[in-house]
């Protein structure tokens, strides 16, 4: 091992000569020339590079004098070791002592250097600061063997380091006396001294070639950002839950409805007269609720607005307070049981708890328009009113609410059952949404992704009718509540507006502006990823480098979405290992997924945060119990309306992903905590936005590495992310999220132009890609679009989610506003930062104040600024934005889509990676892509996989030698059975099923070595989906 000493030992004779590494003089302590300035951060120490952190000190050898000069003595010499009796091999020193004065030696310099030289860990590992720190502490070591004691004023404290104990009461170990190059005598052993200072310390010449190891002093680990030995501990009732017996059979019971249904047919009585039974309840609290008080009745009301007492209004007030309480706690509770446990009957029941809801809120609200309250001067009762008296969408009668729940039910159900052929297959037709958004995000064939995107659209265009019933019910249902038209009442909750009083300000007006102002990032992530485009599909027709994208190239059938195409076009190839890293941690603590949410608690805890309810631990739902069929999406954190209790219900999994989500939820259930103590109506967030934002903040912060340290969940090695690691992670966020702003913003623009009848019928196609290009930069496939169709009704934000978008653009731009404002001055936004009790008083206070506050004053309470500011947020992603302008300046790309159309040359494509990726830095899913693989019957002359136990003969995927083939209308099969012994089989290894004259049937037994046809891989799979059940049959009888 003596080449290894080369290197440290020559820097080591530099730093103690002051000479330089070509010979000059340096000064004592300086760095050595070429390293790096490290970044240094609040509670950074020293620590070794390289060293094992769990293990025990290590000491150091003894090292010789330079040139065979006798050393100075120490401080504390041992007596000279003795000398071995016969010529054997000198054996390995062992481990040994130091006493404190030598320790003190040794940290001279660390005591010497200036503070400003403190490095942290986290930029040793970057650096060469490790090498030059250990040969500043290995100079100043004897080549004697010292030993240590015990002092209580150890110089090492003020270094960093923690004094190392050897063995207690060992005798000095015994060395051969190593050779020296020139005889002289040995130092006459001297009595010990009494420790002197560090700073006293004498400096030893030490000898250029040594050929005994020289073994580093392990340090300390870094010191953990946030501790967490101070949080009181509680009972998680971790480990307690019990499994239930099974419900008991009642026999009886089950023989007598036996019994009534063999005897008596059912449920028809036994004399035959049909008599209609009482209609049951699956939820008879609920029923028992209706009139239960006198807010439920209509009658005998006063004229709207006549009623000008506020005292007798306040006192309305706190009764319905108590009734909504028991009613919300009534469906909230029916709501948890069904989606924890969902049954036909408790989704029933859960039903029926929501009808009855309806009909409390439509006798309150006429109730609560009894008041007039423009002349209260007790502003927060009136603010009350405004929310009781709203009804949304209840307000309709029970026709037109029927009417809007079957339009939407429909609309739901057809999106998912469209089905459509896939390229130059005939019908049947079996592949549907599902399968298409399987095909678009492996599939790299533009033209059949371009016919399967058309088609579906055209079928989708089926649902336009209920479409339009939703658009004219949900204006009915406005101006009911007194608003102009459905985009109004959306949009009251963002822009301030009530039915009494006209919005504070322009919502899509600022949204607009918003978007202004990060459009030049986008557009540079929409230059990059064009060109990356052009080399995943091979530079396809339609597609050229300065206009909008074909939107069936991106991966998706939906917008805003372009997060298929990461790993083929992500800057580097280097991954973050954090998230392995987090989930070998959890296996190693033996994590289960609770014990992951009381983390994540006990962090929330550290910043200022108050205890939750034990309940919260015994009721919450932190894992799916498989022997209930749950509903686990979306996670939900819950209040359950009683102003006590707090739950949260995920189907978590271990991992960085889920980590993330049990911070986010804990946030939302610290929100309804908080906010507890508020009257009734104010007992919501100040805006749905607004809560959000607060929870993805939180998730933004669990993922900064000096957290999950602190947590035990990273080595320290990762508390410094490289710089190709986050462009990798901002980019794939960019590709996730970002991307949706323009598209959010072209969608509600859209449909606020729909409900104020802005866009004509025959137009609203055109104007549909007309918004979409001028946002997004993205235009539909073909250059005309059809007027025919309705295209924005394949994305689930217009046909699932019938609520405004720009929800999530506000949510978005919040989040980094607040995360800006609650992190110290000079955090890297990008990398999160570490929060305490005193950055989180503004939040909490924003929290506890619910909805008695708007969301501007919310946001103003946390950031000191009442406005969406997306300064923050260009912040966040500065270092991906400074990347991806470099990138595209080197490869000479257009920005924007306002050109003439020209296409790429050859030279200006991506060439495709070895792996099947392509692009700069590429990558490829584990999984290969449809295009790399082949089924029976499939081409694989360029190379594709065969799959299915077949193999390729060079042109085609036949069944392997053992197996029989056989073809099931258009796809081939490779069986381990004679098809024929079971009597299928045409003789050409086709299957006959059906009803034939009886001279056209065979049973002749088909050939195993027969080339099948030359069918399209994707053919084979497709038909796959129509015939799977026959398939099933044929193999009961094969197999």
């Amino acid at each position: 091992m003596r080449w290894q000493l080369i290197g440290p030992l020559f820097l080591l004779a530099a730093a103690v000569t002051g000479q330089s590494a070509d010979g000059d003089q340096v000064p004592h302590h300086q760095p050595v020339s070429g390293s790096t300035a490290p970044r240094i951060r609040a509670g950074d120490q020293i620590v070794h590079h390289g060293a094992d952190s769990f293990a025990d000190y290590d000491v150091l050898h003894p090292v010789e004098a330079t040139h065979g000069e006798p050393a100075p003595a120490t401080a504390a010499p041992t007596p000279a070791p003795e000398p071995q009796p016969e010529p054997e091999p000198t054996p390995e020193p062992e481990p040994a002592t130091v006493t404190a004065a030598a320790a003190a030696a040794a940290a001279s310099d660390v005591e010497e250097a200036p503070r400003a030289r403190a490095l942290s860990s986290k930029n040793l590992h970057a650096t060469d600061g490790p090498k030059e720190h250990a040969a500043h502490h290995d100079h100043h070591h004897h080549h004697e063997e010292p030993t240590i004691t015990e002092e209580a004023d150890s110089p090492f404290e003020d270094s960093g380091f923690a004094p190392v104990k050897g063995p207690q009461g060992a005798p000095p170990p015994e060395t051969a006396p190593e050779p020296a190059p020139e005889p002289h005598p040995e130092p006459e052993p001297e009595p010990e001294p009494k420790p002197e200072p560090a700073a006293h310390a004498p400096t030893h010449a030490v000898k250029e070639e040594q050929k005994e190891t020289v073994e580093e002093l392990p340090v300390p680990l870094p010191e953990p950002a946030i501790k967490f030995d101070n949080i009181e501990s509680e009972d998680y009732d971790i480990g307690t839950e019990e499994v239930k017996a099974p419900d008991t059979i009642d026999n009886e019971i089950i023989a007598g409805l036996v019994e009534k249904f063999l005897n008596q047919g059912g449920d028809a009585p036994a004399d035959g007269k049909s008599t209609p039974a009482p209609k049951s309840f699956a939820n008879p609290q609920a029923q028992a609720m209706i009139n239960s008080s006198p807010y439920w009745t209509t009658e005998n009301l006063e004229a709207p607005g006549s009623v000008k007492d506020e005292s007798e209004a306040r006192e309305w007030m706190k009764g319905y307070a108590e009734e909504a309480r028991k009613m919300l706690h009534l469906v909230t509770k029916s709501g948890w049981m069904y989606f924890t446990d969902a049954s036909p009957t408790l989704n029933r029941a859960l039903n029926e708890a929501e009808e009855v809801m309806a009909r409390f809120v439509r006798a309150t609200a006429q109730q609560a328009k009894q008041f007039d309250t423009s002349a209260f001067a007790d502003e927060a009762l009136k603010k009350q009113f405004g929310y009781v008296t709203f009804e949304g969408m209840s307000t309709l009668n029970v026709a037109d609410a029927e009417a809007f729940s079957t339009a939407n039910s429909n609309m739901n159900k057809m999106a998912a059952d469209v089905t459509v052929c896939d390229l130059d297959l005939p019908p049947p037709c079996a592949l549907k949404k599902i399968d298409l958004e399987s095909i678009a995000r492996t599939d790299k064939d533009a033209n059949r992704l371009g016919h399967l995107y058309t088609t579906f659209n055209q079928n989708v265009a089926a649902l336009k009718g209920n479409y339009q019933k939703i658009i004219e019910l949900t204006n009915k249902g406005a101006k009911m509540n007194g608003f102009g038209s459905g985009s109004s009442m959306w949009l009251s909750s963002f822009d301030l507006s009530t039915k009494d009083t006209p919005p504070q300000f322009d919502v899509m007006k600022k949204l607009n502006e918003v978007f202004k102002q990060v459009s030049p990032f986008y557009k540079q992530l929409h230059a990059y990823m064009r060109r990356q485009i052009a080399g995943l599909y091979k530079n396809p027709e339609g597609l050229t480098k300065d206009l909008a994208i074909p939107a069936h190239l991106f991966g998706t059938l939906e917008g805003g979405d372009w997060s298929a195409h990461y790993l083929d076009t992500r800057p580097y190839d280097d991954e973050d290992s954090v998230p392995e890293e987090i989930l070998a941690a959890f296996h190693g603590q033996n994590i289960t997924q609770k014990e992951m949410f009381v983390k994540a608690y006990r962090y929330f805890k550290a910043v200022g945060f108050p205890k939750l309810p034990k309940s919260f631990w015994t009721n919450s739902v932190f894992a799916r119990v498989w022997s209930k069929d749950m509903i686990c999406n979306p996670p939900a954190a819950i209040d359950m309306r009683d102003g006590e209790e707090f739950r949260v219900k995920m189907c978590a999994q271990l991992g960085d992903t889920d980590f993330k989500q049990a911070h986010s939820l804990l946030a939302q259930t610290f929100y309804q905590f908080l906010y507890r103590k508020q009257p009734f109506s104010f007992r919501e967030a100040a805006n749905p936005s607004f809560n959000e934002a607060i929870a993805n903040v939180f998730s933004i912060l669990s993922s900064n590495t000096d957290y999950l340290f602190s947590q035990s969940l990273i080595a320290p090695d990762s508390l410094v992310p490289k710089e190709s690691q986050v462009i990798n992670r901002l980019y794939k966020e960019a590709l996730t999220h970002f991307v949706k702003l323009p598209f959010d913003l072209a969608a509600d623009e859209w449909r606020i132009e729909y409900f104020n009848g802005k866009t004509v019928p025959s137009k609203l196609n055109e104007r549909w890609w007309q918004l979409r290009e001028r946002y997004e930069g993205v235009r539909h496939v073909s250059p005309t679009v059809n007027a025919s169709t309705l295209d924005a009704l394949i994305n689930t934000a217009i046909v699932q989610e019938h609520s405004p978008a720009t929800r999530q653009m506000i949510t978005y731009v919040m989040q980094f506003q607040i995360l800006k404002a609650l992190c110290p001055e000079g955090s890297i936004l990008s990398e999160g930062c570490i929060l305490s009790e005193d950055t989180t008083g503004k939040l909490r206070e924003a929290m506890e104040k619910g909805s008695s506050i708007n969301w501007l004053e919310a946001l103003k309470i946390v950031t000191g600024k009442g406005e969406l500011d997306v300064a923050p947020l260009l912040e966040y992603y500065e270092p991906l934005i400074n990347w991806l302008q470099n990138t595209n300046e080197v490869d000479q790309v257009i920005v924007g889509w306002d050109g003439e159309g020209v296409r790429f040359s050859s030279e200006e494509v991506p060439a495709p990676r070895a792996d099947g990726g392509s692009g700069i830095g590429g990558g490829s899913s584990a999984i290969l892509s449809e295009d790399r693989v082949a089924y029976p019957g499939g081409d694989c002359a360029n190379g594709q996989e065969c799959l299915l136990e077949s193999v390729c003969d060079g042109k085609v995927c036949v069944c392997a030698p053992h197996l029989y083939t056989l073809t099931i209308g258009n796809t081939i099969n490779c069986v381990p059975g004679n098809p024929a012994d079971k009597g299928f089989g045409d003789g050409k290894g086709g299957l006959v099923i059906g009803l034939f004259p009886s001279e056209s049937t065979t049973t002749s037994a088909p050939s195993t070595t027969t080339k099948p046809k030359n069918y399209r891989s994707r053919k084979a799979a497709s038909s796959a989906f129509g015939i799977v059940p026959l398939l099933a049959l044929v193999c009961a009888f094969l197999f």
